[in-house]
């Protein structure tokens, strides 16, 4: 046999032993792209993940510090308990609610707690329309 039909040969024997693999995969593919039904009826059992909304503060009581120190800082951590967006509002004592943030979820560094105050953050949901959850941060004295 010349190397031309040896070659020939190879590639034929290579090709008639994955052929049924080939085979397989072809109407499988073709059976999923035919049955928008069976992908449908699949997405729709994967259950939807959704928590409960969650605010916090780390830390809460913000540590006096040093009296030369007027401020102190908390990190305030969020989540909406789903994939929608939420607003975050903070207000102090009897001021008038003061926006912060819009996210599903995240994380907000808070460098301006002073002593002798009340910090309430609210979670709300997108535009301001329904309470998802609140939180005091107070600084100890």
């Amino acid at each position: 046999m010349n190397s031309s039909s040896e070659e020939s040969s190879r590639k034929k024997s290579y090709l008639d032993t994955f052929r049924p693999y080939l085979a397989l995969v072809t109407c499988g593919s073709l059976l999923l792209t035919a049955c928008p039904s069976a992908r449908r009826e699949n997405h729709s059992r994967v259950p939807k993940t959704q928590t409960k909304p969650f605010l916090s503060a780390d830390p809460n009581p913000v540590p006096a510090g040093n009296p030369d120190q007027p401020l102190g800082s908390t990190v305030i951590t969020w989540n909406t308990g789903n994939e929608g967006p939420g607003d975050l509002y903070t207000k102090a004592n009897r001021s008038p609610e003061v926006f912060l943030a819009r996210a599903s979820s995240g994380t907000l560094k808070i460098d301006w707690i002073q002593f002798d105050s009340t910090y309430e953050f609210r979670l709300y949901v997108k535009k301001h329309s329904k309470l998802l959850t609140k939180l005091d941060v107070t600084r100890d004295n």
